[in-house]
């Protein structure tokens, strides 16, 4: 393929959407990229958020994702999609729409929204999340698309809070069965658009070079290793208290499966040790390209004690 690719995302000022534009909106702005659109409905459309983004030099699009025509026209032209869609009521629907757009556009390259971790490695947990990009991805396959899921690591900055057992203020991390000494890889967030973006590139190059499953990270450690990384930077001791994984299981059966209760098991099972992953080599051969953000800088970011400002 010749020139620089026309890329849209969905999803652009959600969390993990506004983690990925700065890279793209860079890659623009330097040429790599030859256009970016964002997708909107209606009621954002003047959102500062987006606004900013066209400042930038981004194409802001209507759509309504009811409406399959409309979506598929703001995909004319478009070399990748990339999704960032959460969770919420009627998504289904919507990945539903936008795959039958994709396929009427034609799109080439096509990047679910599967940011936060390689959930194919325990296909015996069920989650409605977790089953919903499963399913989106088969479909997206059997539509004759080229989805490509970027398995990250678990977003640095989004992870050591009380949500995953991680009180870095109390300075008591509560971990499940071996899960303090296993390897668990961490992707910051800047690092995510810049995978992404390298991906889209060496797909839209040659799609035989790049798989449809990508594993990246920016560092990895044990928690106790993040542990020291942290207490290093706040001159405090985290303690670390670990419980049984089958008591953790019934706890998580009993909190009706409750997502982060779900990572905590994912964190002890080995999900996150991304140690045979490619994905950096591929897209980032030693850091060439860029350097990754690693944990010592957070830690100093943070002065040891991330989300220290966090209230209930």
């Amino acid at each position: 393929m010749s020139g620089p690719p026309v890329v849209a995302v969905i999803g652009a000022t959600g969390y993990v959407g506004k983690c990925i534009m700065p890279a793209f909106l860079d890659a623009l702005k330097g040429g790599r990229l030859q256009e970016v659109r964002v997708l909107t409905v209606k009621e954002k459309l003047n959102s500062q958020q987006l606004q900013s983004y066209a400042t930038s030099g981004a194409k802001v699009v209507t759509v309504d994702y009811k409406n399959v025509s409309t979506v598929s026209m703001a995909f004319q032209g478009v070399d990748a999609v990339v999704s960032t869609l959460g969770t919420g009521e009627g998504i289904e629907d919507v990945k539903t729409v936008l795959l039958d757009a994709l396929v009427a556009a034609k799109v080439k390259l096509y990047f679910p929204s599967e940011f936060g971790t390689n959930h194919y490695k325990c296909p015996n947990y069920s989650h409605p999340l977790f089953d919903g990009k499963r399913k989106h991805f088969s479909q997206a396959k059997e539509l004759g698309l080229n989805p490509i899921r970027m398995l990250t690591g678990d977003i640095m900055e989004a992870t050591f809070g009380k949500w995953f057992g991680l009180d870095c203020i109390s300075g008591v991390w509560t971990l499940v069965g071996n899960a303090p000494d296993i390897p668990c890889a961490m992707t910051a967030e800047r690092d995510l658009g810049r995978f992404t973006l390298e991906a889209i590139l060496l797909a839209h190059s040659d799609i035989s070079k790049c798989p449809d499953e990508i594993e990246v990270y920016s560092d990895m450690k044990t928690f106790r290793d993040y542990a020291k990384s942290l207490d290093k930077v706040s001159g405090r001791e985290i303690k670390i208290v670990q419980v049984p994984v089958e008591d953790f299981k019934t706890e998580y059966e009993k909190a009706d499966k409750q997502f982060e209760k779900l990572l905590m098991l994912m964190f002890a099972e080995g999900t996150y040790d991304y140690s045979n992953a490619t994905g950096i080599n591929l897209l980032n051969p030693n850091e060439s390209i860029w350097k990754l953000k690693k944990f010592e800088e957070y830690a100093e970011e943070t002065g040891g004690i991330p989300w220290n400002d966090f209230k209930d």
